[in-house]
């Protein structure tokens, strides 16, 4: 399936930015089953120094710098993705592997350092009580990797709501379990967390999905945005996906972004502005399907 998928930015200033400096991580990723054709970053107004480079992960970051005085900024990413079907899937619904023994089955993967770091703590996903103590039912003695994956998105797409405005980037992943209400990066965030404080290895991943329009109406341009959900690590099998806000395993209408500890790593847009004032952002994202 091939998707030309639209992002738009824009920041309005109270008061004239005399600089700014940010960093855009919004090039999908070209990995198996998951082909990133065409890549364009525009940016008003142009940008004095504009660099790209690779980072720890593996995503395409890009670099801007604008010295030219300014009180409005775009930045609009068009890209074209060839997706086909996730098949890491298929192969741990019939995975035997148990929760428990993941940890000693790292010791003999290649590059294990690699995905040992994903069962640390990280900005926002702490070591916590409150966390384990909510996932401890998902984690019984003789369940397997695939059947806890599996209970935990479907306990947390059942005990948390999703309400948009509710959070921001900021909120502690457990206000979001005390509160019960969320967003799609807390529910990430979240099912994350309660992986880690058990020692299993898990990812955050940041993209978009196809969103599709009730029956008999027409979809609308802009109406879509961006999406979060989880990779974990299964023995023999590799990095497995679950979107525990929609409570399904992502197939060819997830689209993927970048891959990191938590959101802090892989933040569409971040950086700095030399200005005063408030500042005002509205973000637009369009997933058009093209084949």
């Amino acid at each position: 399936m091939k998707y030309r998928i639209r992002h738009y930015t824009e920041y309005t200033y109270e008061e004239t930015v005399s600089t700014c400096f940010n960093r855009l991580c919004l090039t999908p990723l070209s990995i198996p089953q998951h082909q990133c054709i065409m890549n364009d970053i525009n940016i008003v107004p142009a940008p004095d120094e504009m660099s790209q480079r690779t980072d720890f992960f593996g995503n395409t970051l890009t670099f801007i710098s604008i010295y030219k005085e300014h009180k409005r900024l775009k930045i609009n990413s068009t890209s074209v993705v060839d997706i086909e079907n996730r098949i890491n899937a298929e192969l741990a619904f019939s995975s035997t592997v148990l929760w428990k023994d993941v940890h000693s089955l790292l010791s003999g993967v290649n590059d294990a350092y690699e995905i040992i770091q994903y069962t640390l703590p990280s900005h926002h996903v702490p070591v916590s009580d409150i966390i384990r103590k909510y996932a401890a039912d998902c984690f019984t003695e003789d369940a397997t990797l695939w059947s806890v994956c599996n209970t935990l998105m479907q306990k947390i797409y059942t005990t948390i709501e999703f309400k948009p405005g509710f959070t921001t980037v900021n909120t502690p992943v457990e206000t979001v379990v005390k509160l019960r209400k969320g967003v799609c990066q807390d529910f990430a965030h979240l099912m994350i967390a309660c992986l880690r404080n058990m020692g299993l290895p898990a990812r955050y991943v940041s993209g978009y999905i196809e969103t599709l329009p009730p029956p008999g109406k027409e979809r609308m341009v802009g109406a879509d945005a961006s999406h979060a959900w989880v990779s974990v690590y299964f023995p023999s099998i590799g990095w497995v996906e679950f979107d525990p806000t929609n409570c399904l395993l992502p197939t060819y209408k997830h689209i993927t972004t970048a891959f990191g500890r938590d959101y802090q790593d892989v933040a569409p847009i971040k950086g700095i502005v030399f200005s005063s004032g408030q500042q005002k952002l509205s973000v637009k994202v369009d997933v058009e399907r093209i084949k």
